[in-house]
């Protein structure tokens, strides 16, 4: 199945990409739809759009999906509330003995539930923050490369995005003079992800005191919204430091999707000290979806239990080894190098060997192999392509056979 798409064009549009249906012959009819400002140059992202044209039987290298089972604990707990309890609407915020072990997570900051609010994943929590943030022509720096998501829910709240480089030759390491360069009187918000979607890299807590000092230095009105959805997911000896611990105007957007394999779940929280913005993204979140499901609410109960801890443990392991596997045999069946996943589940390999990384995408996905290519994080990823290590072995070994058909 080809892919219909001119890769010319999207060569010269590096920011904006269409994977689109071929179109009919047939004659449509001219609609008086116009679409909204907002929306214009906001698409589906190339993850999804690669996704959707995969052919059955794919190896999936592409999706950021755990393929862990839910803990059994969690399952029966669910079955279990759906069964015998009601389950009505919870508070727009989320349920009270919910929102106080998130308080809890965050021992530094001395949380009350005010400060916390419940939201549908965490993709819902970093939308309402942004549209309870940002004016019209707010700046917001973005990591290069980064989840492209961020990008468009800045532009959805009428800000503008402002990529500060990761660089490729540092193994997408944090860079100080890169950062601030880009910082402006009309700089809103800053955005860090630790561990790092796409790269697995964290920020060390010697990059988060930099970068917090110089906020601090520049003004101290820039909020910090801290991405820490894979702060469980980690292949160091501790866990990733917050930029909570450093920066008083951070807002952590998280959830339970990566560490518990809930992805289907739909269960993140926003939680910070700033009570105004939780409380003005609590509004948007009441209107957007009412209330997180009631029966992900309360199986999330156990979240932070020594099963659940337990669990937490041993997905750390299984990812770490079948990271270390696929980058071995990378290098040894196809000779690209891949950067070393200090967390999440995700490793960035060197294609550049080969040519365009969108082209090789597209060829990999005709041999039924889905791949991410670098450019859909961002331009300082162009040439490599992000792999996800949510296979067992047999799938990793089956994906990298059907790589080098391609090669």
């Amino acid at each position: 199945m080809l892919i219909a798409v001119s890769i010319a064009f999207l060569r010269k549009h590096e920011v904006t990409f269409s994977f689109s249906a071929p179109m009919k012959e047939k004659k449509q009819k001219a609609s008086s739809y116009c679409l909204p400002r907002r929306l214009q140059g906001v698409q589906t992202t190339l993850i999804r759009q690669i996704f959707e044209k995969a052919l059955p039987d794919s190896i999936n290298f592409g999706l950021g999906e755990p393929d862990l089972q839910t803990p059994e604990f969690l399952r029966r707990e669910a079955a279990r509330v759906t069964l015998e309890e009601h389950n009505g609407y919870t508070s727009h915020a989320g349920l009270l003995a919910l929102r106080e072990k998130i308080c809890a997570a965050y021992p530094h900051l001395s949380l009350n539930p005010n400060q916390v609010c419940v939201t549908v994943g965490s993709q819902e929590a970093m939308t309402a923050v942004f549209l309870a943030l940002l004016e019209d022509g707010d700046e917001v720096l973005i990591p290069n490369p980064s989840f492209p998501a961020y990008e468009n829910c800045v532009k959805l709240a009428g800000g503008v995005p402002v990529f500060y480089r990761l660089p490729a030759e540092k193994d997408f390491g944090f860079d100080e003079e890169e950062f601030s360069s880009k910082i402006t009187p009309k700089t809103k918000a800053v955005v860090v992800i630790s561990p790092s979607n796409p790269t697995g890299r964290i920020l060390s807590k010697e990059d988060l005191e930099r970068i917090t000092g110089i906020l601090k230095t520049k003004r101290t009105s820039i909020y910090l919204i801290s991405d820490e959805i894979y702060s469980d997911l980690y292949f160091t000896d501790k866990k990733p430091t917050s930029a909570s611990e450093f920066y008083e105007k951070t807002i952590i957007v998280s959830g339970l999707s990566k560490s518990l394999s809930m992805t289907g779940w739909r269960l993140g929280w926003i939680a910070s000290s700033q009570t105004e913005v939780v409380q003005s993204a609590l509004v948007v979140h009441g209107f957007l979806t009412v209330c997180t499901s009631t029966i992900s609410q309360k199986a999330a109960l156990l979240a932070w239990t020594e099963e659940a801890e337990k669990a937490k443990a041993e997905a750390r392991e299984t990812y770490k080894k079948r990271g270390e596997f696929l980058i071995e045999l990378f290098q040894k069946e196809l000779g690209v190098k891949c950067t070393k996943p200090e967390g999440a589940f995700y490793t960035m390999a060197d294609f550049r060997q080969f040519g365009d990384d969108l082209e090789l995408a597209e060829r990999f996905l005709q041999n039924r192999v889905i791949t991410v290519p670098g450019i859909a994080f961002g331009s300082e990823a162009k040439g490599f392509l992000r792999i996800s290590f949510c296979n067992d072995y047999e799938k990793i070994c089956e994906g990298v056979r059907r790589m080098k058909e391609v090669l």
